[in-house]
């Protein structure tokens, strides 16, 4: 039973790394290529309002729509940057009459400000806990090490390493192979992931080292 789990485990992997090399992640859009279209409306709206018209507008369910300013008079919209410049301004005015149609304003397209935003690289999202994590996990692994002498120092810590790396890369390849968007939940996923498995192995390892003790007891 443990080798055809095994087995299903190594086929998630290597099909994860074949998308990821083939078509890669798909990245939500805040993380992706996209232009910003920051609106002034300058009286109180709602924002389902504006979702609903840039959606109308630029035919697609992609669109973040965020208040950016502290009285709420102001809006950013973010849409796929898939447009070429012409197509972007005429959907641009068609935006800017919309939303001058709902909330009776007079507005100009000249007023909003167009913004080409690059897409964010995986690494620049792990990059800011790099560092914390990697001296939680030298801490880690240093109390695993002795902690569990008993049961085998290097077999303990290849032990931790290789699931820890094994579960990080079945999550990673389940999100390629299910196209779920990378967004801001992708990494909370994964360090609740590392907590599970790091208290998993605790549990077995304090399992195996209480009947170690209690063998050791019996001999006596």
């Amino acid at each position: 039973m443990k080798k055809v789990l095994y087995a299903i485990l190594i086929c998630i992997i290597i099909a994860g790394i074949v998308v990821v090399a083939t078509i890669g992640l798909n990245v939500d859009l805040i993380y992706s290529k996209n232009v910003e279209l920051d609106v002034s409306i300058e009286k109180e709206f709602n924002k389902s309002d504006i979702e609903a018209i840039a959606k109308e507008v630029f035919g697609g369910e992609d669109v973040i729509v965020q208040e950016i300013e502290l009285y709420g008079d102001m809006v950013s919209i973010k849409v796929p940057d898939n447009l070429s410049e012409e197509d972007l301004k005429a959907k641009t005015e068609e935006l800017n009459n919309k939303i001058n149609e709902k909330y009776e304003l007079e507005n100009k397209v000249d007023d909003i400000v167009v913004t080409h935003n690059p897409k964010i690289k995986l690494s620049s999202m792990i990059l800011p806990y790099t560092v914390t994590l990697s001296i939680s996990m030298v801490i880690i692994l240093l109390y695993v090490a002795i902690r569990y002498k008993k049961l085998g120092v290097i077999k303990t810590l290849v032990t931790y390493i290789l699931w820890i790396l094994a579960s990080e890369l079945i999550l990673l390849s389940i999100i390629a192979i299910t196209r779920y968007p990378v967004d801001r939940i992708v990494i909370p996923m994964g360090l609740l992931l590392l907590v599970a498995i790091l208290t998993i192995l605790g549990f077995i390892n304090e399992s195996k080292l209480a009947k170690l003790s209690s063998d050791d007891k019996n001999k006596q």
